[in-house]
């Protein structure tokens, strides 16, 4: 330390205290970085897609949300299945990964034209098992403040 000190004496290096900090900069400070207006929740965009044949099936599901965030979670199916419930296996999933994170409006994008024309109540579900799909993702649907579902072509 003393080496140190006569090699820094020629520099003239002196302490000087910062003084006291006025409480004032620091609630102005807070005042200034806190955003005035009440944001409405931004809208998450849910994607799903499905493929299904003999040996298995399978789903992809990419979750878009505010800042450009994306989730992608992919899904195959232990038993067998048709690409309608499939389908409806992907939105289900979907749905509760987007309320797990706390969204609020959701808007959802779906190759499946049948499932889409039930959830917008256009289509009837016939089949007893679409129609157990069809209540449980309603149920599900209600939860949201927003909800809405478009057909994507699969080209």
């Amino acid at each position: 330390m003393i080496a140190w000190s006569v090699e820094l004496s020629e520099f003239g290096i002196q302490y000087e205290s910062c003084g006291p900090l006025k409480a004032q900069c620091l609630v102005d400070f807070v005042a200034e970085l806190t955003p005035t207006t009440i944001k409405e929740p931004q809208v998450w965009t849910l994607h799903v897609g499905v493929s299904s044949n003999s040996k298995g099936g399978g789903a992809g599901i990419v979750l878009e949300g505010p800042n450009r965030v994306t989730l992608e979670q992919s899904l195959k199916f232990s038993f067998k299945v048709t690409n309608n419930q499939a389908e409806y296996e992907a939105l289900l999933a979907g749905l509760r990964l987007v309320r797990d994170l706390g969204a609020r409006r959701v808007s959802c994008n779906s190759d499946l034209k049948l499932m889409v024309k039930q959830l917008s109540v256009a289509y009837q579900a016939k089949d007893t098992l679409l129609q157990r799909y069809f209540h449980i993702a309603s149920h599900q649907i209600s939860s949201f403040d927003e909800f809405t579902i478009q057909h994507v072509p699969r080209e």
